[in-house]
């Protein structure tokens, strides 16, 4: 079996390094998962153009309750163990006026509403004042707003215990 000769490519947006064929190496620029970031965008843009910036978030909120992140994943395996508990993923927020919210997950706790937005570490790298402004929104319309953040879920000895606790300090 022959091995076909790989070179070392180093994308330019990221560092990451992959090894491609030479005539594959030739033809790319960054790698899949910057050129996928950067076009993202994009195609939201031109569908907000074609059918109006609503039907663009309902789209991609619908996008991501049938495709979660990775995070979102885990944290919906651990919701699913809490007993005393309804969820609704991806729940919109209707605001007159204005293009609706869609938060992570809206838990039901008793008679309480409570907001549960799962922020990744890239996602949310540089959006302090839109996060604040957005929770502030968030609690005209929920009783309370939890923000667990990539690194709180990614150190957990468990998920499941960690949501617990943090739903049940609120209630």
């Amino acid at each position: 079996m022959s091995q076909r000769k790989r070179i070392a490519h180093v994308c330019p947006s990221c560092g990451r390094i992959r090894y491609l064929q030479p005539s594959d190496a030739v033809k790319t620029y960054q790698c899949r998962r910057c050129h996928c970031q950067q076009i993202a965008p994009l195609g939201f843009q031109s569908t907000a153009a074609r059918r109006g910036r609503d039907f663009a978030i309902r789209a991609a909120a619908h996008k991501r309750k049938q495709q979660p992140s990775t995070l979102e994943a885990q944290v919906e395996a651990a919701l699913r163990q809490i007993a005393g508990i309804t969820w609704e993923r991806e729940y919109a927020v209707e605001r007159a006026n204005h293009n609706p919210y869609f938060v992570d997950f809206a838990i039901r706790l008793g008679n309480q509403l409570i907001a549960l937005e799962v922020n990744g570490s890239f996602a949310h790298r540089q959006r302090s004042d839109a996060n604040s402004l957005r929770t502030d929104t968030l609690f005209l319309f929920f009783d309370d707003v939890l923000v667990l953040t990539e690194a709180e879920l990614l150190s957990a000895q468990s998920l499941t215990t960690l949501i617990h606790q943090r739903l049940f300090e609120l209630h």
